[in-house]
């Protein structure tokens, strides 16, 4: 159960609130919109705040292994993510804090907890998720963007999509296999192990964000680690202002997929306030063992 719990802590959540509902409209036919244009409006969305506070529901099937769960986050922005989660009954289960640097959990399910610098868990349990990334998740934003990497533009399936310009074989090379609730990902050929070994990493993640037509709220992205072979896909639904200045789907469906694991995240978001004095409590039960990789 542990590397359930785990990634669980470490894939997290975009944040919403119930207040003006925007309901997604697909639209078949998209007039087209340059890079330029698609950046700038990213820029207008971009959300800004010091800290939050939010409540949340979940369901998740990770390997066929399913578990509902709610659960309690906070973050003060590039600084802290304190997140609880307990089972329907009431009783705590995972307790976390995530800092730039370093990561503290507590498993209260196996009794156990982790204290260190991330890249350390990293190396136990082969996540490649760092404090920014998992920031990005939580409040909705596109991961890993940076807008001065290359972009193409275009249009697919209703959105307007942004798109890493990657080489063409490179994107070809990644083959997604979607299920009813997970996905599998294909495995590297022969080539495209040579071209890996020639080329930087950084030429092999490719990155996808789709854009509604009408306000440009993150509708979808998609990010393909194709070197590790991993890839995220979250979905986005259900949009809410908040105060009339934060937006945020009110829900969100998060799916993950490697050649070893694979995995779905249902979440659904209510009780957000905005910059609050949060406090963040952590204390390890002297009953706990430290956290040891299971096979």
């Amino acid at each position: 159960m542990t590397k359930f719990f785990l990634y669980i802590a470490l894939i997290v959540i975009t944040l919403s609130s119930c207040a003006k509902k925007t309901q997604i409209e697909k639209v078949e036919k998209l007039p087209g919109k340059s890079v330029k244009y698609l950046q700038a409006k990213v820029e207008e969305n971009k959300l800004n705040f010091e800290t939050l506070s939010a409540r949340f529901n979940a369901r998740t099937n990770f390997n066929s292994e399913k578990l509902s769960f709610k659960g309690i986050v906070k973050i003060k922005t590039d600084s802290i993510i304190w997140l609880s989660m307990t089972k329907l009954g009431g009783v705590e289960i995972v307790r976390l804090i995530l800092t730039q640097d370093s990561i503290k959990f507590i498993n209260k399910w196996d009794k156990e907890y982790y204290m260190g610098p991330i890249e350390k868990l990293n190396n136990i349990e082969s996540i490649e998720l760092g404090f920014s990334q998992i920031q990005e998740m939580l409040i909705g934003a596109m991961i890993d963007y940076n807008p001065e990497d290359k972009f193409n533009s275009g249009n697919d399936d209703g959105t307007y999509l942004l798109s890493s310009r990657n080489k063409a074989k490179v994107k070809k090379s990644l083959t997604i296999v979607e299920g009813d609730s997970l996905m599998e990902i294909s495995k590297l050929d022969e080539k495209m192990q040579k071209l890996l070994d020639k080329n930087s990493g950084e030429d092999f993640v490719v990155k996808n964000y789709y854009l509604l037509p009408d306000n440009y709220y993150l509708a979808r992205q998609t990010i393909s680690l194709i070197e590790l072979q991993q890839v995220i896909d979250i979905n986005y639904s259900e949009y809410a202002i908040i105060d009339d200045a934060y937006v945020f789907a009110l829900e969100q469906v998060i799916r993950i997929a490697s050649n070893e694991k694979s995995g779905r995240v249902d979440l659904s978001y209510s009780s957000i306030e905005f910059n609050v004095d949060n406090v963040y409590p952590f204390k390890i039960s002297s009953k706990y063992e430290p956290f040891k990789k299971r096979n």
